[in-house]
Parts: structure tokens; C-alpha cells; sequence
């Protein structure tokens, strides 16, 4: 029964992001709305509740989580302001991506240095 659970998971996971992909069609803003909502964490930290973990892992999770988002929000800044000065898509998010997986290493590094890292 557990490949059910995990196909379910699976489902629910991609029947949100299809709902965002296709209410953007009509209306960006509320599909940026649902998209900020922190779904993926929400359901992720369910998922661990379910699976057996403990009231203290899934805390340690979210202050990971709330710690990670500051440089998550590098791709939002970084890939827009390339688009306006003329960059294509892809190569904008690219860099993008690049600048925020270089912000996840700083702040995994800063995360470590005081004690927040296991």
C-alpha cells in the first residue's frame, strides 16, 4: 500500500503546479498567489508527520525551510532585472538559478558556521 501513499503524493504534487501553470493563463497575479503559498512545504512536512517522524524534526525542517528562503528569493530578484536589460528567457534563468544555488551554498555555509545545520 505504500506505493499508493507515494503515488498519491506524486498526483497531489503535480495537480498543484498544473493548477498554478494553468491559472497563470488568466490571471498571473493569483497564480504568483498560489504559487508563494508554501504548498510544497505544507505538504512535505504532512508527509513527514505521516511517515512517523518527530514533532522535532519537522520543527528543525521548517526553520531550515525559513533560513533557505531568503536565498530562494535570489532567482525572483536576479531573473527579472536580466529580462528587462534584454536577456532572453533561458539564459536569464539561468542565471538566476546560478545566483541561487550560489546563495543556498553562502547561507548553508553561514547556516553551518552557527550551529543551525546538523
Amino acid at each position: 500500500m505504500s506505493w499508493a501513499l507515494d503515488a498519491g503524493k506524486i498526483g497531489l504534487t503535480a495537480l498543484i503546479i498544473f493548477a498554478v501553470v494553468q491559472v497563470s493563463e488568466r490571471n498571473t497575479l493569483l497564480a504568483a498567489v498560489l504559487a508563494s503559498v508554501p504548498i510544497v512545504s505544507v505538504l512535505a512536512m504532512i508527509w513527514m508527520n505521516h511517515d512517523g517522524q518527530s514533532a522535532e524534526e519537522i520543527s528543525g525542517f521548517a526553520k531550515d525551510i525559513a533560513w533557505l528562503l531568503i536565498p530562494s528569493l535570489l532567482i525572483f530578484i536576479v531573473m527579472p532585472l536580466l529580462i528587462e536589460r534584454g536577456w532572453e528567457f533561458y539564459p536569464a534563468l539561468g542565471a538566476g538559478l546560478l545566483t541561487t544555488i550560489l546563495g543556498y551554498f553562502l547561507m548553508i555555509q553561514i547556516m553551518g558556521k552557527y550551529g543551525s545545520v546538523a
